[in-house]
């Protein structure tokens, strides 16, 4: 069912996805009101609906990395003792690799990241 959307909102996330919808979670746990998520479709149908519930530790920077953080608490047991819902969380992790020099390249910084982590 289509909602509305307003005209104005002082936080706009784009995409409905695990992160996007724990995004805007939190932000409201934290008294936000002032909210608007969009998604193209239904919530977690975007773009990244072949990898729902994927969440990776190999982070760009120390602000998505307590996204992350963040996120990985919420849908692994705060989520369910919060809405009384049950949540179905499978905790995975994943693996990248480099074949070539400039991918490692694209690789250390990440790496020095979660090492500071």
């Amino acid at each position: 069912m289509a909602t509305a959307i307003p005209e104005t909102a002082r936080i706009v996330i784009v995409g409905g996805g695990i992160m996007g919808t724990g995004l805007a979670h939190g932000l409201v746990a934290e008294g936000c009101r002032d909210v608007v998520l969009l998604e193209k479709a239904e919530l977690t149908s975007g773009s990244t609906w072949h990898a729902a519930g994927q969440i990776t530790h190999s982070t760009s920077s120390l602000t998505l990395g307590k996204c992350v953080d963040y996120n990985i608490r919420l849908y692994s047991g705060d989520l369910e003792r919060e809405s009384g819902q049950p949540v179905t969380w499978h905790g995975c992790g994943s693996l990248r690799l480099a074949y070539r020099e400039d991918e490692m390249d694209w690789l250390r910084p990440g790496e020095s990241l979660l090492k500071s982590w």
